[in-house]
């Protein structure tokens, strides 16, 4: 995309996009923006604009560990947010199992910042600017680790969407119950989320954004963020359209009775007091594993596993776009996670075993059915499900020949991905993304129309591009893992037969 023009507005305009308070750089668009706790001083990066580091909420220290998100205090005159926030406490070198685990340099229980990025636009003749789509990013890491500085926003910036980039509590300070905090709250980190899309609503419009078209997106634990999002009732009415990015199911989703059982026996006899207190070393688990339940968990914040509520009609009704990677996890990678991948393939479908091996065939079987099992299939349910009440689409990303891995799609995305012959795919993708984002329906004058997810459809993401499928060519395998294991078959699956 050619690079944007920098032009002097008139004032009028100015204060449309900016508000009140705003400070205009020498191109007409605000570098300082007045936020409802202060002013915050931005960077200008080549013709886009950045402010880093903006507090949306306390710090969560203190008597603030493990409480719900207060809001952050107020600051006189001008605050730089040149700079990022630290990353949320999170292990360095993390293996699952490890006996010892240090905290990652520059990680912090004070984490709980957001980064805002636009970019400057031509002079809107009419004299005044329209508010921009605005995508909120949640960012991956197994809900341990992560933050939200590990993307750069500049392509999405530059497609004319103001994009925030998140931090939010991690590991057991974000997921954590206890007999002594009294409370029937775990997932913080979503209480964190939705924060910060409160923030969002409120501040949004000065840096040029439409508070009334969000976009809530994410990748892998995003991902699965964001799915819980579109199920939590404090959630509602906070965003308008969701991408979920490579997100397991979450079947295996506990309750917080169970994990305050568990919170007891790890702090047996504590007071909330001296919970608060333990050193933030002492909080880094090294046998956190979202895929065996441990986020997020059924409390008030999210009073139902996703699957269910999807199942039942009872999430946000809003436009969803949602998909995975033709290769998400190898053996090593569930391994690595804790899980024996031999035997749970050895014990999958009990006594229907055999017929489940023989309707993938053995090879496909070894190669396929735990990633169908954890990604491919729930993202099919959800799609499915969620396609009776809202626009809904469905894609499988897969330009790599031997199978393209957990989380591969992101740089295509964000536009970072420049390997030769990949180009015209990334370029399609940031179409698509930004124009569902803008409309709730990724149209795009000369690529390929992507079909709703009716019935079996989805839109192939491929080496040679982008190209509509109308009836996915792995229907019958996925139907045989639904129908053998005991999971929730979506309508749509079953009455796929001899497809």
């Amino acid at each position: 995309m050619a690079a944007l023009v920098l032009t002097i507005v008139v004032v009028a305009g100015v204060l449309l996009v900016t508000g009140p308070g705003s400070e205009p750089s020498a191109s007409g668009e605000p570098l300082v923006v007045a936020t409802e706790q202060g002013r915050v001083r931005g960077v200008d990066e080549q013709g886009v604009r950045t402010w880093r580091g903006i507090p949306y909420a306390a710090a969560p220290v203190g008597d603030l560990r493990w409480r719900a998100p207060v809001e952050p205090p107020g600051w006189e005159g001008e605050r730089d947010a040149g700079t990022f926030g630290a990353p949320c406490l999170q292990p360095a070198g993390y293996r699952y199992g490890d006996r010892d685990l240090k905290p990652r340099r520059t990680s912090s229980e004070d984490c709980l910042y957001l980064n805002v990025t636009s970019a400057y636009r031509d002079e809107d003749t009419s004299g005044s600017a329209a508010a921009r789509p605005v995508i909120v990013w949640l960012h991956g890491g197994g809900l341990f680790e992560g933050n939200g500085s590990l993307v750069d926003p500049t392509v999405l910036a530059e497609h004319d969407a103001v994009v925030v980039t998140v931090n939010y509590r991690l590991g057991l300070l974000g997921f954590f119950a206890h007999p002594s905090l009294d409370q029937d709250i775990a997932n913080f980190a979503l209480l964190d989320q939705i924060a910060a899309l409160e923030w969002v609503r409120d501040n949004i419009e000065g840096f040029g954004g439409d508070s009334d078209n969000v976009t809530v997106m994410g990748g892998s634990a995003g991902a699965i963020s964001v799915n819980a999002l579109m199920v939590a009732p404090g959630a509602q009415g906070l965003f308008d359209r969701a991408i979920s990015q490579s997100a397991p199911g979450d079947s295996a989703a506990r309750t917080i009775r169970d994990v305050r059982r568990e919170g007891a026996r790890a702090f047996r006899g504590l007071s909330a007091t001296e919970l608060q207190a333990l050193p933030p070393e002492d909080l880094l688990s090294s046998t956190f594993n979202v895929l065996l339940g441990d986020a997020p968990i059924v409390d008030s914040v999210l009073p139902e596993r996703v699957a269910e509520a999807f199942a039942a009609g009872r999430e946000a009704s809003v436009p969803y776009l949602v998909g995975t990677t033709s290769g998400e996890f190898s053996d090593g990678d569930f391994r690595a996670s804790g899980s024996n991948p031999a035997r749970i393939r050895a014990r999958l479908g009990a006594t229907d075993h055999d017929a489940l091996v023989a309707a993938y065939g053995r090879r496909a079987f070894r190669e396929y059915v735990l990633d169908d099992l954890v990604f491919h299939a729930p993202a099919a349910s959800l799609a499915l499900e969620h396609a009776e009440r809202a626009p809904t689409y469905r894609y499988r990303f897969g330009p790599d020949r031997d199978g393209s891995t957990h989380g591969a799609e992101v740089p295509y995305v964000f536009g970072s991905e420049d390997r030769p012959g990949r180009q015209t795919l990334t370029e399609a993708m940031v179409d698509y993304w930004v124009a569902f984002a803008r409309s709730g329906e990724p149209e795009v004058q000369g690529l390929p129309t992507w079909p709703r997810a009716a019935g079996t459809s989805y839109l192939d993401l491929g080496e040679d591009g982008a190209h509509p499928v109308a009836r996915d060519p792995w229907t019958r395998r996925l139907r045989a893992l639904y129908e053998t294991v005991p999971l929730q078959l979506p309508e749509s699956l079953s009455g796929a037969r001899g497809r």
